[in-house]
């Protein structure tokens, strides 16, 4: 077994399990379409697309666990399941979830709403009648308006249900926890490295790459994202954005250290 399904296994303690699910938290334009067809690829019928309610300030990880519990699936992909991972009887569950720059991120998520098609939220009306720095501002005018303010921060802080812990602390915790988290600017790293963990318990297990629901500026370097965020907002709601995703930038900061060193690991085994 190598290092990196070690750790897999290491998610839970009822290792060897009868059954293995891949679980894939679909953060919102985190590479999930891409991880999706991936998915679809390898398991086909037996992998599944599901979405829970919101429970106010809790988790819906039960709704989770419950769900699962009557399917006879080897895979799911989940843009509402929240953490932490389910805990089933002789079940071991994978997790597969990418992290993004946050601003690159919600630029993304901007350019989607805007383009889409049907309006079937409040957040793609929004986007569709406001210009870039118009929608942030409206979102961060909410308080408790998480889709703009350290969104996978949170998200991953349910990781961790420590009440003596930041909310950042608990995310930290959780991405420490993990055995693997992927980044969209390595996309295909981020794949292998789920790939030889997967293959541990589905041998035939592979993927080429992908890049589905991806945006016009797909081809330029991260700097060059972040001056055309720039170009797009006037001083004061930059630098609004910036202070409310604090957290996120360092959140991402760690998981991209630790993806390193896994790519280190990877190239080295010995």
């Amino acid at each position: 077994m190598n290092s990196i399904s070690r750790q897999f296994s290491s998610v839970t303690n009822q290792c060897p399990a009868q059954n293995v699910i891949v679980a894939h938290y679909h953060l919102f334009k985190n590479a999930g379409t891409s991880v999706d067809v991936i998915l679809k690829q390898n398991f086909g019928s037996a992998w599944s697309k599901i979405e829970f309610p919101k429970i106010n300030q809790q988790s819906n990880s039960h709704l989770v666990q419950n769900w699962l519990e009557q399917q006879n699936i080897s895979a799911f992909s989940s843009h509402t399941a929240l953490f932490p991972l389910p805990s089933l009887d002789n079940t071991l569950v994978l997790p597969i979830v990418f992290l993004r720059h946050p601003l690159i991120r919600l630029w993304s998520v901007y350019n989607f709403e805007r383009k889409h098609r049907q309006v079937l939220n409040a957040s793609i009306k929004l986007a569709q009648s406001k210009d870039f720095a118009g929608y942030l501002n409206y979102q961060l005018d909410q308080p408790l308006n998480r889709s703009c303010r350290n969104f996978q921060n949170y998200r991953f802080s349910w990781l961790n249900s420590q009440p003596n812990k930041t909310e950042l602390e608990r995310a930290l915790d959780g991405l420490d926890w993990l055995p693997i988290v992927g980044i969209v600017a390595e996309f295909d790293l981020s794949m292998e490295l789920y790939r030889q963990a997967i293959a541990k318990y589905y041998p035939l297990f592979q993927f080429q790459s992908v890049h589905k629901n991806i945006t016009s500026e797909r081809n330029l370097s991260q700097d060059e994202k972040l001056d055309l965020i720039r170009t797009n907002l006037d001083h004061n709601t930059y630098q609004r954005l910036l202070d409310a995703n604090q957290d996120d930038l360092q959140l991402y900061s760690a998981a991209k250290n630790k993806l390193s060193l896994l790519s280190s690991q990877l190239n080295n085994p010995g």
